[in-house]
Order: structure tokens, then C-alpha cells, then sequence
């Protein structure tokens, strides 16, 4: 009897200690995560450049459009700024399409689009990734860590959700419905080196119309200096609603040149 209760009080010491240590671990990637942020000052200067590719389909009633474009510029950040360069074809091919509008309204403007689809705002995402990721912890609850191997390399892989009332009041304007689920992979030092964000939502705007949507977002991360950045993108979304539906997908590389 005495062996049985020694054996259960070491089994229940263990699955405690076993307890305890997971609850630590569980909160070191995150913390680790926070920590890699905060050295990340995004002040180092590079030169990149990037590619994107659009695809839009857009559907309204019967009429249906389909636009296929590609853009391509260069990024220089120094410490006088940030310069964008546009190469001599594409700046071309946008002139051909703006005399082809104006000859013919309906006519389509795939590089054009393109081009206005990555204002600063969008392409920014590629060189300030910290902001966006600290934006997103701020929201997000942590679920789970869990160590992987993540393309032939050990990883940490933070599960983390973001509710609608998270989101900010801004945010939330027109949603009754919202749920994000956000992935991170991050190496040792805490350092993100993918993140994949998938989402769905629906609401209503002016209490008639109905709309639904859902995104899925994936990046990869490099680092140059104290500066995190987003060599791959890839981002697929849909919208419906006022019988319109919309898909779109954005594939976007960023390389580093001397």
C-alpha cells in the first residue's frame, strides 16, 4: 500500500512539475517574440527590390471582370528617406494603358491597377513588418506554443486569435461578426521568420446591405541590420454582398540588392 501512495505522490509531483514547466515554456515564446521586436528598430538602410503580381476577379450581377497585372520598383531607405524607383517599361506600359482609356472607358488597365493597388500604405507592410505584427499582439490572445521543424530548421510556433472586440472602433464600424486566427514562427532569439493570418467576418452596411469576407495572409521575414522585413507575400481574399463578389490574390517578393 505504502509503494502504491509513494508511486501516485511522485506521479502527481511529476504531471506538477510537467504542469509548471509547460505553463513557463508556453509564455517564452511570446515573451521571447516581444523581446526580438523591441530590438528590431528598423533603422538599418537597404536597397530592395520587388516584385507583385494581381489577380482580381470581380463579379456584379452578370458582368464579370478579370484583371491579371504585374508591377515591379525599387526600394532605397538611407537616412535622408525612402526612394522609389519605377523601371522606364513600366512607367510605358502605364502611359499605353492611360491613351487606351482614354480612347476606349471600358478598356482595362491591368499595370495600372496594379501599380495604385501598392501605394505606400500597401507596400510599406514589406519594410515595417514590426509595426504590424506589435499591432496584432496587442490584439491577440495566445492559445498555444508548440516547437516544430519549419523548413529544415527548429521553430517555435505561436497559435494566437483575434476576436472581434479586439479590433478597434474603427475596426469594428458595420461587423457583427469576426474571428482571426494568426499564426507566428519565430527561431530561437524570438526573431519572426513566417506568420500566416487567416480570417473571416460579415456585417452590414447602412442595416441593409449584408456582406461577408475572408482573407488569408502569408509572409516570410529576413532580417538586414536591426531591420525586419518581408521577402515574400502572399495574400488571397474574397468579398461578397449588394450581388457583388470580389476575389483577389497578391504575390509579392522582396529581394535584397547591393
Amino acid at each position: 500500500m505504502r509503494t502504491q501512495s509513494t508511486s501516485k505522490t511522485f506521479s502527481l509531483i511529476s504531471l506538477l512539475i510537467t504542469t509548471i514547466f509547460s505553463q513557463f515554456t508556453y509564455a517564452d515564446g511570446l515573451s521571447d517574440l516581444h523581446k526580438a521586436l523591441s530590438t528590431l528598430k528598423q533603422t538599418s538602410p537597404f536597397n530592395a527590390q520587388v516584385n507583385a503580381r494581381l489577380t482580381r476577379s470581380n463579379t456584379e450581377e452578370k458582368n464579370k471582370t478579370d484583371i491579371e497585372g504585374h508591377t515591379q520598383f525599387t526600394l532605397a531607405q538611407s537616412q535622408s528617406g525612402l526612394q522609389i524607383s519605377y523601371p522606364t517599361e513600366l512607367l510605358g506600359a502605364i502611359d499605353k494603358e492611360t491613351a487606351l482609356k482614354k480612347q476606349n472607358p471600358q478598356a482595362l488597365t491591368p499595370t495600372t491597377d496594379t501599380m495604385n493597388r501598392f501605394k505606400y500604405a500597401e507596400f510599406s507592410i514589406l519594410f515595417n513588418p514590426v509595426r504590424d505584427i506589435e499591432d496584432d499582439l496587442r490584439k491577440a490572445t495566445l492559445v498555444k506554443e508548440e516547437s516544430v521543424d519549419f523548413q529544415g530548421q527548429a521553430a517555435r510556433l505561436l497559435h494566437l486569435q483575434i476576436p472581434l472586440e479586439k479590433l478597434s472602433e474603427e475596426e469594428q464600424k458595420n461587423l457583427k461578426k469576426y474571428q482571426a486566427d494568426l499564426k507566428i514562427w519565430i527561431n530561437d532569439q524570438g526573431i519572426p521568420i513566417a506568420s500566416r493570418s487567416t480570417g473571416k467576418g460579415s456585417g452590414r452596411f447602412a442595416l441593409v446591405i449584408g456582406f461577408e469576407f475572408h482573407f488569408d495572409v502569408e509572409k516570410s521575414y529576413i532580417t538586414n541590420g536591426d531591420r525586419l522585413l518581408v521577402s515574400a507575400l502572399t495574400s488571397t481574399s474574397s468579398s461578397s454582398g449588394a450581388g457583388m463578389n470580389e476575389n483577389e490574390t497578391i504575390k509579392t517578393t522582396l529581394n535584397l540588392v547591393n
